[in-house]
């Protein structure tokens, strides 16, 4: 199994087992801020797994540091002030938030260290719906498979 995969497949299924999401997928760039509007069921939980840097530390492995973002959309609603008969829904969507963070801090895997939270950003005024990115943190082993060839 890949690093990769084995991310995706750990974290989209702590994701799954919260059951709050329509939809859950890896972030392959299927939206922008123009099209945003394409996704369809709320609420959304896309997992992109940003750049890995390695470090070679022996002859058949690398070591890195990874950011995990998970991309969060909602319905959009209107006015939630305290009166307001979609103060519940708002509720909801900042409970998920938090069981976004308290369901994937400490995931850890056989290629992935123990994830820890380094950020959070509401992204709603660039989507134009509510959205965050929360952002995650993590360490890599990874095994290369390779001919190493040792010149004397």
């Amino acid at each position: 199994m890949s690093v990769r995969i084995e991310i995706f497949e750990s974290l989209s299924s702590k994701l799954k087992d919260m059951n709050f999401f329509e939809i859950i997928d890896i972030y392959k760039g299927q939206f922008s801020e123009e099209d945003a509007n394409s996704i369809s069921s709320y609420p959304a939980a896309y997992v992109s797994i940003s750049n890995i840097e390695y470090e070679e530390t022996t002859v058949d492995f690398v070591e890195g540091n990874a950011t995990i973002d998970i991309y969060v959309f909602f319905r959009q609603f209107e006015n939630t002030d305290i009166l307001d008969k979609n103060k519940p829904s708002t509720l909801e969507m900042l409970r998920i938030m938090d069981g976004i963070v308290d369901e994937l801090h400490g995931t850890s895997g056989k290629f992935f260290s123990e994830l820890s939270q380094v950020a959070e950003e509401d992204l709603s005024f660039r989507y134009g719906k509510p959205a965050f990115r929360m952002s995650f943190s993590t360490g890599i082993v990874k095994r290369i498979e390779a001919n190493n060839y040792i010149i004397l």
